[in-house]
């Protein structure tokens, strides 16, 4: 059998340890999955995303108040949009998912495509819980913090791989956004841009222009 991701990346690991994993050739795959519909309001990260690495990423609000030191989930006042958000930052693997999305209130609301990150973000180490971060392939001309964005999630592409560097993180990156926009505009997925989830009650969310 062809050696897996993680075999390939532990050989060269044993063989050269003096290059980074930045000058490795990451894969990518599209495993097409059933589509997550989620929905959450976008709150303040570490901003990293376009202060350190000029990708202006979303941060969703996780309700990880709910969850044990064990892991279970206590018996709750969560909706059944915070329910659906933890179950899968808890039961999806981490990883880079292409979707596609709507952020509610914006003049500009129309359905964009994603790369989205969730887990760990194992290059940086100051993480204490995983975080879901959608890159909207998408210019907008301001901020959406306190709004909500609908996100309909497609496919898993890549596992999470820690760099040794910001620049390597950047390239890669790069490379997702441009992963998840073919796959998103190919004849797999294309048809699903259209699902109701991401436009359904929208009318008087999005305000009108001056």
């Amino acid at each position: 059998r062809l050696p897996s991701l993680t075999e390939r990346v532990a050989v060269v690991g044993k063989e050269r340890r003096s290059r980074r994993i930045d000058l490795m050739s990451v894969e990518r795959t599209l495993r097409i999955i059933e589509p997550v519909r989620l929905r959450a309001k976008v709150v303040h990260g570490f901003g990293r995303g376009s202060k350190q690495l000029g990708f202006p990423t979303a941060n969703l609000g996780i309700r990880w108040d709910v969850v044990s030191s064990l892991g279970e989930v206590k018996p709750p006042d969560l909706s059944d949009e915070e329910h659906a958000v933890l179950k899968f930052a808890t039961e999806h693997p981490t990883g880079i998912y292409c979707a596609v999305g709507v952020v509610e209130g914006m003049a500009d609301g129309g359905v964009h495509k994603i790369a989205m990150s969730m887990g760990w973000n194992p290059t940086f180490t100051d993480l204490k819980a995983k975080t879901i971060e959608p890159w909207i392939l998408h210019e907008f001309d301001s901020d959406f913090y306190g709004h909500y964005l609908r996100l309909l999630v497609l496919g898993y592409v890549r596992p999470e791989l820690k760099f040794e560097s910001l620049e390597a993180l950047k390239q890669e990156i790069v490379a997702d956004g441009g992963f998840c926009k073919a796959a998103l505009e190919g004849p797999d997925l294309r048809h699903l841009v259209g699902d109701t989830f991401l436009t359904t009650g929208l009318l008087g969310l999005i305000p009108s222009p001056p």
